[in-house]
């Protein structure tokens, strides 16, 4: 029978080597690779498949020892953030494709802007003015709304095709979503619901920024996931300056603006808790 000391160091010895696993397959995998599309596809998959063996093992460690819970997301957390150093990384080093520079806009808040500005001009004008290259460029050469800010006004389309003006709120509280409607699953959207059904649409408002092409398609959000409050989108998608001057990325992005215009809160996620504080602050 393994002692109680015994399973720690199982745990921790496995932990380790997963930890090695995936910096030395990402290591041996990109060493010495020509830049090019084919390539950086290929070394994308396989890591990321690789990350997920990895997160696999520690979920079947977690089976056998679920008392060490804690110690296994601290672990399954260092996995995470080596993966994300190391996507990093390979954005950088495959900048001058297509997809290379896509990722590098993908993981741009989690890089120095004078870094950015460094590997853009070192790119080939083609990718320089490409889309991406510019969407780098303006992120690179703006301020990217944080709490206390004021807020950035928009123009968009609702699902029902009408012209939307983020402004036309002012003197109201709005929470802004970019995105998120499927990630924060069933739990999310009910809180939502039931949040708009209990305040007065004289002082608060939901919005939800969009991620479509085109009228249909948001129409179609609207139809999976049925809502009173706003749906909008500029039909940008990742261009859209929603997404540069926010600092948005991963959905949901959470902002609650509060009736005098400044941005009281922002958050990765839909953190239920402050939404509600802000809100009945004042009752």
């Amino acid at each position: 029978m393994k002692t109680k000391k015994g399973n720690i160091k199982i745990v921790f010895r496995v932990k380790n080597l997963i930890f090695i696993s995936l910096f030395l397959h990402f290591s041996v995998v990109s060493f010495a690779q020509k830049i090019t599309e084919e390539n950086y596809l290929k070394l994308d998959k396989e890591f990321w498949e690789q990350y997920e063996i990895d997160m696999e093992r520690i979920s079947e460690i977690f089976k056998k020892y679920p008392e060490k819970k804690d110690s296994l997301i601290k672990a399954s957390d260092d996995i995470l953030d080596l993966a994300q150093q190391k996507n990093r990384e390979l954005a950088i080093k495959f900048a001058s494709v297509p997809s290379g520079l896509q990722r590098l806009y993908m993981v741009r808040l989690g890089l120095p802007k004078d870094s950015l500005q460094s590997i853009l001009s070192s790119l080939p004008d083609d990718m320089k003015n490409s889309p991406y290259g510019k969407s780098i460029s303006f992120h690179i050469n703006s301020e990217q709304i944080k709490e206390g800010d004021r807020y950035y006004d928009f123009e968009a389309i609702t699902s029902e095709g009408e012209k939307f003006v983020l402004s036309s709120l002012e003197g109201k509280n709005v929470l802004l979503l970019y995105g998120g409607l499927g990630c924060m699953r069933e739990g999310g959207r009910a809180y939502l619901d039931s949040l708009y059904r209990e305040t007065s649409r004289n002082n608060f408002e939901i919005v939800v920024y969009c991620l479509n092409s085109d009228l249909e398609s948001l129409k179609g959000v609207r139809k999976t996931y049925p809502c009173d409050y706003l749906l909008v989108s500029d039909f940008l998608q990742d261009h859209t300056p929603v997404k540069i001057l926010y600092g948005a990325q991963a959905t949901p992005t959470c902002f609650f603006i509060n009736k005098q215009g400044l941005v009281e809160m922002k958050t990765v996620g839909l953190y239920q808790e402050r939404v509600d504080e802000l809100i009945y602050r004042d009752k």
